[in-house]
C-alpha cells in the first residue's frame, strides 16, 4: 500500500513537472512571436498581409529587419502610410499551416493584397496525409511520432535529442537542422505537396477576390556534398543523390531549385504574380546576404526581400532585374 501511494506520488509529481514544462514553452513562444493579433479594421486603410515561414518570421535577424517591417518602412517613406503590413509566419510553419493563415487574413476583411512566401518546409504529418491519400502505409512509429508532436515539449526534446546526427557537414562546414527530424520525408511528395496547397492558396484569394501573389526562396549553392547542389531542404532531410528525374517540374530554369520551379508554375497556371527574389541576391553576390546555416538570410538578405517587394508592388524594376 505505501509503495503504491509512493509510486502515485511520483507519477503525480512527474506529470506536474511535465505540465508545467509544456506550459513554459507554449508561453515563451507565445511572447516571443511575431504574427501580430488582428486589430479591428480602419476605415479607408488597407492591409498587405505577408504570410509564410522563418523567412518572412526573420529567423535569426531583430523583428525589425525582418523584410515585412523592412517593407512597410518603404511604404510610409513613398507616403504609402495607409496601408498595414501585417505578419503572419512562424518558423517552420508548413505550407499547409499556411493555409490557415490566409484564410484568417481572407477573414479580416480588410486585405489589400496577400504576400506568400510558403512551401519550403513540409512535416511528418503533411507526408503522412499524402500518404494516406494514395493509399499508402504509414508505419505506427511516425503515427505514434505525430501524436506526440502535439506536445511542444516533445518537439523541443526530439530536436535537442536528434539535431547533432541530423547536423550535415558539407566540405568543413556545419549545417544545423532548425527542424526536427522526420521519418516520411519524400522529395517527390516534398513538391507535389507544395503544388497542392499553393494552388489551393491561389484558388482561396481568388474566390475572395483580393489580390495574391507568391514569392520564391531566396537560396546559395550548398558546398561539395554527395547529394545534391541547390536542393537544401534535401540535403539535410533525403540524404540520397537526385537527378532530373526526381523532380516534378522538368521545364526548370537553369539554377532553379524545386520548390522555387513548383512556386512559378502554380503561379502561372493560376494567374498568380510571382516575386522572384532570387536575381536580387545573385546580382548581389559577395555581400553578406546569407546566416551561417547557409540558408536563412541576413538583415542585409532581407533588406534586399523588401526591396525586390517594394519594386513590384510599385511597378519598377526589381534589384538585380
Amino acid at each position: 500500500m505505501v509503495a503504491c501511494r509512493r509510486a502515485a506520488v511520483v507519477l503525480v509529481w512527474f506529470a506536474s513537472i511535465l505540465a508545467l514544462a509544456e506550459g513554459s514553452i507554449r508561453l515563451a513562444s507565445f511572447v516571443l512571436r511575431r504574427d501580430q493579433a488582428l486589430p479591428p479594421t480602419l476605415a479607408g486603410a488597407g492591409t498587405i498581409y505577408c504570410i509564410g515561414d522563418s523567412f518572412t518570421y526573420g529567423q535569426g535577424v531583430g523583428r525589425s529587419e525582418a523584410w515585412p517591417q523592412v517593407l512597410a518602412r518603404m511604404l510610409g517613406a513613398a507616403g504609402e502610410g495607409d496601408v498595414r503590413v501585417q505578419t503572419l509566419a512562424e518558423p517552420g510553419r508548413s505550407s499547409s499551416a499556411a493555409i490557415a493563415e490566409v484564410a484568417k487574413a481572407l477573414a479580416a476583411g480588410d486585405a489589400r493584397l496577400v504576400l506568400v512566401m510558403t512551401s519550403w518546409n513540409a512535416n511528418d504529418g503533411d507526408f503522412a496525409a499524402w500518404a494516406v491519400a494514395r493509399a499508402r502505409t504509414v508505419p505506427w512509429t511516425a503515427r505514434l511520432d505525430l501524436w506526440l508532436a502535439r506536445s511542444r515539449l516533445y518537439r523541443v526534446l526530439k530536436h535537442a535529442a536528434t539535431y547533432r546526427s541530423l547536423t550535415l557537414v558539407l566540405d568543413d562546414v556545419a549545417v544545423v537542422p532548425q527542424t526536427t527530424s522526420m521519418q516520411l520525408y519524400d522529395f517527390r511528395a516534398y513538391q507535389e505537396i507544395a503544388r497542392a496547397n499553393l494552388e489551393r492558396i491561389a484558388a482561396m484569394c481568388h474566390a475572395a477576390g483580393v489580390p495574391c501573389a507568391f514569392l520564391t526562396y531566396p537560396h546559395q549553392d550548398l558546398p561539395p556534398n554527395p547529394y545534391t547542389r541547390s536542393e537544401y531542404y534535401h540535403a539535410l532531410f533525403g540524404r540520397t543523390p537526385i537527378g532530373e528525374g526526381d523532380y516534378l517540374i522538368r521545364d526548370r530554369h537553369p539554377g532553379e531549385i524545386a520548390i522555387d520551379a513548383v512556386i512559378r508554375t502554380v503561379g502561372e497556371r493560376t494567374g498568380t504574380p510571382v516575386i522572384d527574389t532570387q536575381p536580387a541576391f545573385l546580382a548581389a553576390a559577395g555581400d553578406e546576404l546569407y546566416q551561417a546555416d547557409w540558408h536563412h538570410p541576413t538583415a542585409s538578405g532581407h533588406r534586399l526581400i523588401a526591396a525586390t517587394v517594394f519594386a513590384w508592388l510599385r511597378g519598377a524594376a526589381a534589384p538585380g532585374d
